[in-house]
């Protein structure tokens, strides 16, 4: 989790918005589960694939 809090922080530009979109954030091609459900479910591993396509201009 805090792995993901992280990396997400750069983007969101504060560690207070990295947690809600952690919490609240339905992520597209899961089935709107939130990386905070993924996470809790033992998918972390596929948040973090999730942010690398993100995050290197790809789409969800």
């Amino acid at each position: 989790m805090l792995e993901i809090l992280n990396r997400v922080e750069t983007a969101t530009g504060s560690p207070l918005a990295a947690y809600a979109w952690f919490r609240a954030e339905p992520l597209p091609g899961f089935g709107g589960a939130t990386p905070d459900l993924l996470v809790r479910e033992g998918r972390a591993d596929q948040v973090h694939a999730y942010l690398d396509r993100i995050m290197t201009g790809g789409y969800a």
